[in-house]
């Protein structure tokens, strides 16, 4: 199946993406972000929902004293 990009640029990026993952410097779920990010969704697939993020507040930073 041919890939559909979103732009020239991401097609860049995507494939400088692939060789990252090819040679195990970014992981699965990193490549998974970049073909959810750089890829044009194909209309037949089965929509995912969104991966959950932990909120901004969850995070308070170091502890003092």
């Amino acid at each position: 199946m041919t890939k559909k990009y979103q732009s020239e640029q991401l097609m860049i990026c995507h494939q400088d993406a692939e060789a990252l993952y090819r040679i195990g410097a970014i992981s699965e779920a990193e490549m998974q972000e970049f073909d959810r990010e750089c890829l044009v969704p194909d209309p037949k697939a089965p929509r995912q929902a969104p991966a959950r993020q932990a909120p901004a507040s969850a995070y308070a930073g170091p502890r003092k004293g």
